[in-house]
């Protein structure tokens, strides 16, 4: 089964934490994800110097500059979350859980680092001002507003958490039997009528009336007899066994589709803001 990765970055270790546990109580396999630390990066230099271990760990694709982010952030106790996901729907509830968390975005962090022709990068001690107003801060170098969210830190109890459910189809399949075909194989009767010639042979008697005159020495006065078979022809009749069909027996499988339809059932959320502030009454104009 085919499976993607999703990489992140954390400025600090205990973030990268709060992001496992919370994954964890989501569902998500232990196995399935690892974080990387600044001693590993010290573990893995002492024995290997050709590859670096961002490029071991994910292809030799990875970009460098993005390498030299982690290895900058790792160094400086920040930690990096990988974990595997089977599909686009784990891929979407583990991103879903991991924004919640402050992870680093590497390329905002590289263009940070790499300031377009002309601009003049920021000295590393020179700190932006910020003007705090309400619940955002103003970001007065570029402009942009923030807001300060609040983070995860994966130690929510189950009174801070509501869980929301979502049925899904799910779709199987099962053999039963729906009928059986029986061959039998049985002997039957029947009464066949053919035609034949026959010939028979028979003695025919012909006699003819003679007056002839012989002599005494022609005569033979001696006992005399004549036998002739006579042939008739009678049918005999025997039977010759001839194959005149062949059935065989063997299952055949076809393939049909059939739609099913269902209900399945979602949790949502609806959320309701009271201002229970009092207020002030207007007082009367003097």
């Amino acid at each position: 089964m085919s499976s993607e990765k999703i990489v992140t970055l954390f400025d600090t270790l205990e973030h990268a934490k709060a992001a496992e546990r919370n994954l964890l109580k989501a569902g998500f396999n232990e196995d399935d994800m690892s974080i990387i630390e600044s001693q590993h990066i010290k573990d893995y230099e002492a024995n290997n110097k050709d590859v670096s271990i961002w490029k071991r760990l994910f292809g030799n694709d990875v970009d460098d500059e993005y390498a030299a982010i982690y290895s900058d952030a790792v160094r400086t106790n920040g930690a990096v979350l990988s974990m595997k996901v089977k599909d686009e729907d784990e891929q979407a509830t583990a991103l879903a859980i991991l924004n919640r968390h402050q992870v680093v975005d590497v390329s905002q962090r590289q263009l940070q680092q790499t300031p377009p022709a002309g601009d003049t990068a920021l000295a590393p001690t020179e700190k932006r001002d910020t003007l705090t107003s309400g619940d955002k801060k103003v970001d007065t170098t570029s402009g942009v507003a923030k807001t300060d969210r609040p983070w995860l830190t994966g130690n929510e109890t189950k009174d801070e958490i509501l869980r929301l459910a979502k049925e899904e189809l799910e779709i199987g399949k099962r053999l039963v039997k729906e009928g059986t075909t029986r061959i039998r194989r049985y002997v039957t009767e029947e009464n066949v009528s053919r035609t034949i010639n026959l010939r028979e042979q028979h003695a025919e008697i012909l006699r003819q009336a003679v007056n002839k005159p012989v002599t005494d020495k022609d005569v033979d006065w001696s006992d005399k007899e004549i036998v002739i078979d006579e042939m008739a022809e009678k049918p005999v009749v025997s039977k010759s066994v001839h194959i005149t069909e062949e059935v065989a027996v063997k299952k055949a499988n076809t393939d049909r589709e059939e739609k099913v339809t269902d209900t399945v059932r979602q949790q949502h959320v609806d959320i309701e803001r009271n201002d229970t502030k009092e207020k002030k009454n207007d007082l009367p104009k003097p």
